[in-house]
């Protein structure tokens, strides 16, 4: 396997933080070498400089939210370890919104055989310096390029108030954010911020091109270009207007609006907190996913709403009893802990805390391996999963080490093909939202597991897909993921996925179905699914 060799396109050493950090992440996996930095000698700005009250309104955005870990603070390309990149001064052909490449500039670049040039700076490219790279020159669009092209990134989805904001990285061709695309992304929007928004879904691109480049490095180039096809769009899709930065009057209505929206959804939110409540679903292997909406739905009485509230519902058959196992979270202290009960005639009794850590817990994934049971539940508050064995199923648990070693949420065990698979879900970033991307793991024992990443990882990369929603089930003859779909809010619905491929070097799966709160009238969302035979337990989110 052989480095690839790329080059980038810049205005300047300045470069903000994310692109800096993918930069460094391409030279750490060693996968592609950058060998040359192509200079713009005379930067120029596309167009004229945006309206007044649209500059005035991300000045006072930038400085109301600006985070910790700031996306787009100034690093320089010379600050990365082992620079010692060639670079080519140019000087560009400038139009109005357009830059293109001299005659001896183009050979010269051609002559030093590139395999793949990231653009980081000049403007709307034209010309041969599309085709000169192997692979073509890769750019980021900040924005989902089937619904909004054009700019300002991460802007119009929060003034539009749109569930999601999309991210993709495109090989330039001639039209605006119309390249073939070869990476999809989608996060929750802020529903009050652009620059909160932004800088999440900055943050999370910066790993887009170096998982491209271990992807074509390791798959090579017939099998790579083959497992873009999907990604593509159907031509001449796109039919509304490019989106610039709004006018001084539109700005005005856009602000009012976002003003507005936002206070009215605080109030609901502190009037009326969150709550979660459990139930049972009837439900036959046989049936039409469609069927659950008609389904009489057992709602279980939790004794103390205001004290606390239940989620996360996961039923295990013992001895021909059944038993609950879920997170109670306590209103006051704002944490979790695990609890268990036993299902006798619809009610819970027995009730009792087993799991109480120092940390938040959540989610009690259960499972029997041989003659035991073992629950790996969700802790990363604590920065990585513990496993407990029970020593008297199903009230009496006890910590026997390390499951996984680094942050992980929402993880679900699925033995298959002599091997385990841990899905989980996992920042890219520390800035980023945990939501959006869903990693998978294999093991070939659970006693000291050794954890190998898969090579796809991570295998979702969507809000609306990818956070586990309970225990993977077969139906059918078909294996089914059961995955939350966060898009409008946390927890809003779930998705039914069908799994078409699982090995160590591929995964694939396809979204059957949804169901969401609406089966359950006043409910929020819906956020956990878990089969049990002719029963479905789920938990529903309210406002009350």
């Amino acid at each position: 396997m052989r480095k690839l060799k790329i080059a980038i396109l810049t205005d300047s050493p300045q470069i903000p933080a994310w692109a800096f950090d993918m930069l460094l992440r391409i030279s750490e996996e060693g996968y592609g070498e950058i060998v040359l930095n192509i200079v713009n000698r005379s930067p120029k700005s596309s167009g004229s400089a945006s309206p007044f009250l649209y500059r005035l309104y991300r000045a006072i955005d930038r400085f109301l939210f600006k985070n910790r870990h700031d996306a787009f603070a100034n690093k320089n390309l010379n600050d990365l370890p082992n620079w010692a990149v060639p670079e080519l001064l140019v000087q560009p052909v400038q139009q109005k919104f357009t830059d293109t490449f001299s005659t001896p500039d183009l050979d010269w670049i051609r002559a030093q055989g590139l395999d793949v040039i990231i653009r980081l700076g000049f403007r709307i490219l034209k010309g041969d310096i599309l085709q000169l790279p192997k692979f073509g020159i890769w750019s980021f669009h900040h924005g989902d390029n089937r619904l909004n092209r054009g700019g300002p990134p991460c802007f119009w989805e929060v003034m539009q108030g749109e569930e999601t904001t999309g991210s993709i990285l495109q090989i330039l061709n001639e039209k605006l954010d119309d390249g073939k695309v070869i990476y999809r992304s989608w996060s929750q929007t802020d529903p009050l911020s652009v620059q909160r928004n932004a800088n999440t879904v900055f943050w999370k691109s910066l790993f887009f091109v170096p998982r491209e480049i271990k992807n074509l490095a390791l798959m090579g180039e017939e099998k790579w270009l083959v497992s873009k096809e999907a990604l593509q769009d159907v031509p001449g899709h796109y039919t509304p207007p490019l989106y610039r930065p709004p006018g001084n009057f539109e700005m005005l209505g856009l602000g009012w609006r976002l003003f507005i929206r936002n206070t009215l959804r605080k109030r609901r939110e502190k009037q009326y907190p969150a709550h979660w409540e459990m139930a049972c679903l009837e439900f036959s292997g046989h049936e039409d996913w469609t069927i659950l909406k008609e389904k009489p739905i057992r709602l279980f009485d939790n004794p103390a709403p205001q004290k606390s509230f239940w989620a996360d519902p996961f039923p295990i058959e013992h001895k021909g009893d059944t038993y609950l196992f879920f997170e109670e979270f306590d209103k006051e202290k704002q944490k979790g802990h695990i609890c268990c009960a036993k299902l006798h005639e619809g009610t819970l009794t027995e009730k009792a805390v087993i799991l109480e850590e120092a940390w938040h817990l959540s989610y009690p994934f259960v499972f029997q391996e041989e003659n035991d049971f073992y629950m790996v539940p969700e802790s990363a508050e604590a920065g990585k999963l513990y496993v407990y064995k029970s020593s008297d199923f199903p009230f009496s648990w006890e910590k026997t080490g390390v499951f996984f070693e680094g942050e992980a949420y929402d993880p679900s065990l699925w033995k298959s093909g002599g091997k385990f698979w841990l899905f989980v879900n996992q920042k890219p970033y520390v800035a980023c939202s945990p939501f959006d991307e869903l990693n998978l793991y294999w093991s070939e024992t659970l006693e000291n597991p050794v954890w190998h990443a898969h090579p796809a990882n991570p295998i979702v990369s969507d809000v609306r897909n990818s956070r586990p929603a309970g225990r993977l089930f077969s139906k059918g003859g078909k294996t089914y993921r059961p995955s939350q779909d966060s898009g409008l809010r946390y927890g809003h619905q779930v998705g039914i996925n069908e799994i078409v491929r699982l090995s160590e070097t591929a995964y694939e799966e396809q979204r059957v179905s949804t169901i969401g709160p609406e089966i359950n009238p006043g409910a929020l969302g819906i956020h956990t699914f878990n089969v049990m035979d002719n029963r479905v337990f789920v938990d529903f989110y309210f406002r009350k």
